[in-house]
């Protein structure tokens, strides 16, 4: 049984050459990082040294086209099997090598298609990451810019034991190989935001199980560009909302 874990780099060389958990998930895993943008020579020595598989992109494309190609060049070059397993991981996530393997144990015992766990923001575990939620409305984004508690957000404070949940951030999203295939990967016409909320939707949708493991953790160092007002990420962030409630929101 595999692991392959897909990092995309867009302007985060330096953070992935630091991230301290990498070399290390890379001696137990296959891990294979896209290159959205050039390649330092520092990220690609980087990558020779830790037998971490380099794919030099030469276009400008979204997190969910990469981790696409990703997911393709595992099935064309790595002969993944069913029993195998896809991680969609940020770059700026640290997590221990051990919690993927426990995290593996329980998704196998739960059955789970989709596999989410317990982010925080700090390393000492005490602020959690409001990383799973419930489908969201159009307007729930909105508050989060002017200060107005959500209602879309699960309390992970009262959560202690494996849950399905509606959907996860695509920032660690654990996929079986089948569930990826069959759900036909990321939908490509996100070019940022809501590809996670997207395809758990459609997970769920077709009855695949999409699970939160409370009791493994890992750290994101999350930046939040899409809260800074009319940057290009608080546009996308706006489009791709939208698109998502047009495509889908009004269905479930």
């Amino acid at each position: 049984m595999n692991v392959y874990i897909s990092i995309v780099n867009h302007h985060h060389d330096t953070m992935i050459v630091d991230n301290p958990t990498l070399p290390s998930l890379a001696k137990k895993f296959i891990v294979i990082i896209k290159s959205n943008t050039q390649a330092t020579t520092r990220l690609t020595e980087y990558c020779l040294k830790h037998k971490i598989h380099l794919l030099q992109g030469h276009i400008t494309k979204g997190f969910g086209t990469n981790n696409n190609e990703v997911f393709q060049y595992v099935k064309s070059h790595l002969n993944p099997t069913t029993e195998d397993f896809f991680l969609a991981l940020n770059p700026d996530v640290e997590i221990a090598v051990d919690s993927v393997s426990d995290l593996i144990a329980q998704a196998i015992e739960y059955q789970a298609d989709i596999s989410a766990i317990n982010l925080y923001t700090d390393k000492s575990f005490n602020n959690y990451d409001q990383s799973i939620r419930r489908y969201p409305s159009l307007l729930s984004p909105l508050k989060s810019l002017v200060g107005i508690p959500r209602s879309d957000v699960y309390d992970k404070s009262k959560i202690d034991t494996p849950t399905r949940v509606e959907w996860a951030a695509g920032s660690f999203l654990l996929f079986t190989i089948n569930s990826f295939e069959l759900l036909n990967g990321f939908d490509e016409r996100y070019f940022m935001y809501f590809e996670d909320a997207d395809i758990c939707t459609r997970a769920n949708k077709s009855n695949l199980n999409v699970y939160y493991f409370p009791s493994i953790k890992a750290v994101h160092f999350a930046s939040h560009q899409n809260r800074r007002l009319l940057s290009k990420h608080f546009i996308w962030y706006w489009q791709s909302s939208i698109r998502y409630q047009i495509r889908l929101r009004l269905v479930v």
